[in-house]
């Protein structure tokens, strides 16, 4: 018996290695487990300086560790896409963090069985694309994985068959298998939630589940022994067996049939008198919980777990959320309405000229995390009918009490411009607001220059990135005169706030934020305090941000501008200026842009835009419409300057039936090679 008192004192003493590291100590541990992190993940490393025992190391979010995400200080994500890594994964350490829901480790090298990422139960993202992990899958492996929405393991090695526990991850939207060696046959999967499956080129055998049929035949080809719909081809043979058990069963006596018919109506009975009461206790509270109140609801607050869990937003009581939605207005029906002025509990619209929707369409949306930021997170929230929006929850927006929020944000609404992206309506409350506007499939030119190495990166050539360019000028210059009376027309103009349409259109976004920012939090969360003259700024700061962007453009280098400190990143600053001063610009453009070509004329010219932009004094950069006009000039616009400008059309292609019910495109979400100097926050459509 004495072995087992020591048992227990040595498991005390040495508590499990997850639990006695720090974040950045779980980090450098999985760092040792990559063959080659250097120099792919050089940030990842404590100071030189040795610390005092009771002094922690400087934490991960605030040195700007390329890769890792970050929610008010938590750990929430990493991003290692397309870094070269070899080696495996440690889940150990991984495993510290209580709070990550999202890995992506695509277009690797990492090699070895697949890691047991059942242990990480709270992952929501999981993509492993492309890498070298081979083996069988345990088959119990996702049993403990509620939360999973995402799995991404195409292009490995993986043998054997598919895990049957993946029919109990319950939430699963999309898995993808593809290009793997799985064999045998493809378990029955009865998720409702599963929007996009595919197992093409393995080799699978047997009939399709009739469950997964409506994924269509690209989903399943390259499997020679499978058959059955949506393939082409005979029917599936019937086994002997089966044959044999129908026979058997035609000669069951009768009597075991009405014992099952009369438990059936039973049964029947029971499910009616359960979903009447469900139905009835639903609809009493179908409006208690409002889209902030409630963040464990199955809708857009769901998807808003990360933020609730780094920021708890107290519930109400049932009574006192009941009391409320008696308030408005019979179903919300008139939240949306012009003469809404802003109050606490409604959704108020303030550019309804392409549709109108109201809390609680946005209650019953679906949703996903698509980013977070200085400013706050970023949501995409898909409704009933078909249309897609993104939610931004702003905390630092406090500056003005309600009806001041309210006048500027319909001022900002009625801006019609066709490279902005206006506010649609907002939620006011005391302590965080949420703005609606229409969701941009493509997402930010952030994530094409730097995070994706995908058909959008690949078609930044250099006609579109001077489209760009212009299309960016000219809404900046179009601010600076309608918001003449901000000391910021813009404010935060840098990539991430740069959606791309379509047809690559440039569209911007949170414009026009001074008027809303507590002036306290303003430096810490808008680009144009990073300029040399602040926290003195003025419209000459939001011309240093657009030639920040020029020179990220030209180059394709990630600006180590946009970092809080100087680890990463390039200084675009002060390479463009030494280069121009040494008559060597033609070495700043990025290769993609030119082919074999050399850098033209137009392209030096721009760089020198992007150069006379970024001065160090204000006074010696151009007028934001005179560096518009610079532009036109390049671009060989014709018909003179930026007055020119054609009025915004009624509809713009990027904006087209967005709010009549046709669904945007979902944009791929596969990661691409990324630079070393990657950035190291969310590169998913961050607006």
């Amino acid at each position: 018996m004495a072995p087992i008192p020591l048992l227990f004192l040595l498991f005390f003493l040495h508590p499990p290695l997850s639990s006695s590291l720090s974040d950045s100590g779980a980090l450098l541990l999985l760092k040792s487990s990559f063959l080659n992190p250097n120099p792919a993940l050089s940030s990842w490393s404590t100071p030189s300086t040795p610390n005092s025992h009771d002094e922690s190391p400087a934490s991960p979010c605030t040195a700007s560790w390329i890769g890792v995400l970050c929610l008010r200080g938590i750990i929430t994500g990493l991003r290692l896409a397309g870094l070269g890594l070899q080696g495996t994964i440690n889940i150990e350490a991984l495993s510290h963090f209580r709070s990550l829901r999202s890995i992506s480790f695509n277009n690797n090298n990492l090699s070895g069985p697949l890691p047991n990422i059942g242990r990480l139960d709270a992952l929501k993202s999981i993509y492993l694309s492309n890498n070298q992990f081979a083996g069988p899958i345990n088959d119990s492996l996702f049993l403990s994985m509620d939360h999973l929405k995402k799995l991404w393991l195409d292009g490995n090695l993986l043998s054997g068959r598919i895990p049957s526990s993946l029919s109990k991850v319950s939430m699963l939207i999309e898995l993808r298998l593809e290009g793997n060696n799985f064999t045998g046959a493809i378990p029955v999967l009865q998720l409702p939630s599963l929007r996009y499956f595919n197992v093409s080129n393995n080799d699978l055998q047997g009939p399709i589940p009739t469950s997964l049929a409506h994924f269509g035949a690209a989903a399943f080809a390259g499997n020679p022994n499978l058959c059955g719909p949506p393939l082409a081809g005979p029917a599936c043979p019937i086994p002997t067996t089966h044959l044999k058990a129908v026979e058997q069963r035609e000669g069951e006596s009768n009597s075991g049939k009405l014992v099952l018919l009369v438990l059936g109506i039973l049964l029947g009975f029971l499910a009616l008198v359960i979903g009447y009461a469900a139905v009835k206790s639903r609809r009493q509270d179908q409006f208690a919980d409002s889209f902030i109140d409630h963040h464990d609801a199955v809708s857009v607050s769901e998807a808003m777990e990360a933020a609730a869990a780094a920021s708890p937003v107290q519930l109400p009581s049932a009574s006192s959320s009941r009391r409320r939605s008696k308030k408005r207005s019979g179903s919300n029906r008139g939240s949306g309405g012009g003469s809404n002025r802003g109050g606490g509990s409604e959704l108020v619209m303030v550019n309804d000229e392409n549709g109108v929707f109201g809390l609680p369409d946005l209650m019953r949306a679906s949703a996903e995390v698509l980013g977070n930021g200085g400013l706050g997170s970023v949501y995409k929230a898909a409704m009933d009918n078909g249309v897609s929006v993104a939610v931004k929850r702003m905390r630092e927006l406090n500056r003005l009490n309600k009806e001041g929020f309210d006048r500027e944000m319909r001022r900002l609404g009625r801006l019609q411009h066709p490279n902005l992206l206006p506010p649609l309506a907002y939620h006011f409350r005391k302590e965080e607001k949420l703005v609606v506007s229409e969701y941009v499939a493509k997402g930010s030119l952030l994530y094409i220059l730097h995070g994706d190495r995908g058909e959008d990166h690949a078609a930044l050539d250099w006609p579109t990135r001077l489209k760009i360019i212009r299309g960016i000028a000219r809404a900046m210059s179009y601010l600076h005169a309608e918001l003449d009376s901000y000391d910021l027309p813009h404010g935060n103009l840098k990539t991430g706030n740069v959606l791309v349409g379509p047809d690559f259109e440039p569209i911007l976004a949170d414009y026009g934020l001074i008027a809303l920012v507590n002036p306290a939090a303003a430096p810490n969360v808008l680009f144009a305090f990073k300029s040399p003259e602040s926290p003195h700024v003025s419209p000459k700061s939001d011309v240093y941000c657009f030639g920040v962007v020029i020179l990220e453009i030209l180059t394709g280098k990630f600006p180590s501008q946009y970092l809080n400190n100087t680890k990463g990143g390039i200084d675009v600053v002060h390479w463009g200026a030494s280069a121009v001063a040494e008559r060597r610009e033609a070495d700043l453009i990025d290769p993609q842009i030119m082919g074999r070509a050399a850098a033209g004329p137009e392209m030096i010219r721009m760089l020198r835009v992007g150069v006379a932009c970024t001065k160090i004094g204000p006074e010696e950069r151009p007028g934001m419409k005179e560096a518009a006009e610079m532009v036109e000039e390049i671009a060989g616009g014709g018909g003179g300057g930026i007055e020119s400008i054609s009025p915004v059309p009624h509809t713009q292609p990027w904006r087209e039936g967005s709010l009549r019910g046709s669904r945007d495109s979902r944009r791929s979400e596969r990661s691409g090679e990324a630079p070393p100097e990657q950035w190291s926050g969310d590169l998913l459509s961050l607006y």
